[in-house]
């Protein structure tokens, strides 16, 4: 009888990260289950993106209607049941639950990258209404950013 509990338990949930890429959490990999709570599944999610902040982060899942939650900390994947009943495979969406009031208090390089990565991703979706001038320097500072990046990654190269 136990075989039958075990495939009941089974768990594949993707990630989708703010940086675009999915982290797997499986029942073979990281042992997460249906029983398991939501803190222990954001908590992997928090070790992998290195976030030392983490009061402001959480996860969010859509019903079959688009209807979007966050994942209760406190509760079993398994008492989510708008997202039980749409996997597997299970798609959470990593984000910013809580905005800093005054951002340049954060002490960490990767969380105000995380709020930008967020801001950007709400400003191009039209969740965060933006002026099309405002958007212009933004972009443009994006791709400043983006071929400093680049460039660093070519200097990074030449040096080994």
């Amino acid at each position: 009888m136990g075989c039958f509990c075990t495939a009941q338990e089974e768990f594949y949930c993707e990630v989708l990260l703010l940086d675009e890429t999915k982290l797997t959490l499986t029942t073979q990999q990281q042992g997460i289950k249906k029983s398991t709570k939501g803190s222990v599944v954001l908590d992997f999610v928090l070790d992998h993106v290195k976030l030392a902040e983490t009061d402001y982060f959480g996860l969010r899942y859509c019903d079959r209607s688009h209807q979007t939650y966050w994942l209760d900390p406190s509760k079993t994947l398994s008492e989510h049941k708008d997202l039980i009943t749409k996997g597997p495979p299970y798609t959470l969406y990593f984000g910013v639950k809580f905005y800093a009031e005054n951002p340049c208090k954060l002490k960490e390089e990767i969380t105000r990258y995380q709020f930008f990565l967020q801001v950007k991703q709400d400003v191009l979706q039209g969740r965060i209404p933006c002026p099309l001038n405002i958007s212009a320097q933004l972009a443009a500072l994006a791709i400043q950013e983006a071929e400093r990046e680049r460039e660093a990654e070519r200097e990074r190269e030449r040096e080994a």
